[in-house]
């Protein structure tokens, strides 16, 4: 019989896929090999309420900072930057790519992809030479850094508490019931 205080293979593999993707039901769908809609999102929560599952989730996020040499706060920091990162400080002020090596890092930083293309042609000599490049850069999303940000500060649950009904309102007759 399974010792209620140690998890399964599959509730281990849940908490693992989780730190990894950090979402739920991306987690469960991994771990429990399930992709019936209806089924994964309730599922993972219930899963990700388990006081054991929860409490190996953060055993794992610990021991990834400290492997890791990082603590939330750096993180927080870096979530911070992008949010605040304009696409102007990666041009000069004619308008041109400013080489990486002077780029600051927080800059170089938010550049996901960087796609060059050298440009060929014939010089006087008749010889192939690069006479100039086309350069792609793709940044990371500021919306994804907002919405990180907002979850992790709890921007969504003020929001979502500012919109639930009230409840629990007592209306009192203070007149002696005659109409007048």
């Amino acid at each position: 019989m399974k010792n209620p205080k140690t998890l399964t293979i599959k509730q281990e593999n849940f908490c693992r896929a989780y730190l990894r993707l950090g979402n739920k039901s991306a987690a469960y769908r991994e771990a429990y090999n399930v992709y019936d809609k209806p089924i994964v999102a309730p599922s993972a929560t219930r899963i990700s309420s388990n006081p054991l599952v929860m409490a190996r989730i953060k055993e794992l996020q610990q021991e990834a900072q400290v492997r890791n040499n990082i603590t939330l706060d750096e993180l927080l920091q870096n979530l911070a930057a992008m949010v605040r990162f304009d696409i102007a400080d990666l041009y000069d002020e004619n308008g041109s790519l400013i080489a990486l090596k002077d780029m600051p890092l927080e800059t170089r930083q938010m550049i996901q992809q960087l796609d060059v293309s050298e440009v060929y042609g014939r010089n006087s000599e008749g010889v192939r030479d690069v006479v100039g490049a086309v350069k792609k850069i793709k940044t990371y999303s500021r919306t994804d850094a907002i919405e990180k940000l907002m979850k992790h500060l709890g921007g969504y649950e003020k929001d979502n508490q500012q919109s639930k009904p009230i409840q629990n309102i007592v209306f009192l007759n203070l007149g002696d019931g005659e109409p007048e």
